[in-house]
């Protein structure tokens, strides 16, 4: 039996390994020096975060709650040096795999690091639209909340989840998956559900709306301090706001309160009442000789010393000379 083939993969082997071993010795030279050049960016990048007060930034314009609210709790400024760590340090990994001979291994790493900008695309997507969809929700619901609405608040997370949803879909697009049929499902969904929002307040709103524009033409016809008659109820035009106009009665017992009456019904059948004429104030008698001036009312003249006024008749029992 010969060992000449035997002895020949053998030589095959250790050559092979022989020329091998200069490469890998390149490979981890260059992987060593990537490593070390990444971890002293990340470390800048970490410095001038901090002397920036870019958290702070952070805090104040709400991404940190949005990436808690995807729960992601690593500072944004660690996460943006640690992105950027990773991205040298795969740069770096690629050089030094093709060094090594190791071509497939290339290859995948390359594919990952062209996939890497996409998904950061997505990321940065999906952050801020989430700050986007979260500043619509709490507008909508402040709204609702000021037309004294009941369900505000679910309102605004429909509104919220909505604008996550077709963010969701861009940034599945961004990463290159195929979401025609899901933006085609999704936006006959959002449709039919505004078209029955729609006209669920067309039906429920119609007698608000009516007043509301009836509104306008009882400004046009009446003014303030008009006396006005409708029905049982007549008192004195105050003022017309939204659907309501406000009059002010007088009640039986003589005390005055508010009425709000629909501005629709005002233009039904309501007629305008003349204004009684002010009460003459009678002027007081001068008071008599002797008697007090009333309030208010200047005392008469004197006689003047010397004069007096005529004597009175004599009675029936005095003496006559």
């Amino acid at each position: 039996m010969s060992l000449q083939p035997l002895l020949q993969s053998l030589l095959s082997v250790g050559t092979s390994l022989l020329a091998f071993i200069p490469r890998l010795v390149n490979g981890l030279i260059v992987l060593l020096v990537g490593y070390l050049l990444s971890w002293l960016v990340r470390w800048l990048l970490r410095f001038l975060f901090r002397q920036m007060r870019l958290e702070v930034l952070f805090e104040r314009i709400g991404l940190r709650r949005s990436l808690a609210a995807l729960g992601i709790r690593i500072p944004l400024s660690e996460l943006l040096a640690q992105l950027v760590f990773f991205f040298l340090l795969l740069s770096f990994s690629i050089q030094a795999v093709e060094l090594m001979g190791l071509t497939p291994v290339a290859a995948l790493l390359q594919a990952v690091l062209l996939f890497l900008p996409r998904a950061i695309s997505a990321a940065l997507l999906l952050l801020l639209g989430s700050l986007l969809a979260r500043l619509l929700g709490n507008t909508v619901t402040a709204v609702a909340r000021n037309v004294n609405i009941t369900y505000a608040s679910a309102l605004g997370r429909l509104i919220e989840y909505t604008v996550v949803a077709f963010l969701c879909v861009l940034a599945l697009a961004t990463l290159g998956v195929e979401t025609t049929l899901l933006t085609t499902s999704l936006t006959i969904i959002v449709a039919a559900a505004g078209l029955a929002i729609a006209l669920t307040f067309a039906f429920g709103t119609r007698e608000v709306a009516r007043h509301v524009i009836a509104g306008y033409y009882v400004r046009q016809q009446f003014r303030r301090g008009q006396r006005l008659t409708l029905g049982d109820y007549s008192g004195t035009l105050q003022m017309t706001s939204g659907a309501y106009t406000t009059l002010e009665i007088q009640t039986e017992d003589g005390s005055r309160r508010l009425l709000a009456l629909p501005n629709a019904l005002l233009l039904q059948g309501v007629t305008i009442s003349e204004e009684p004429p002010p009460a003459r104030t009678a002027t007081p008698a001068p008071p008599g000789p002797g008697e007090a001036p009333a309030a208010g009312q200047a005392p008469s003249p004197s006689a003047p010393e010397g004069e007096q006024g005529p004597e009175p008749a004599p009675g029936p029992g005095s003496d006559q000379s």
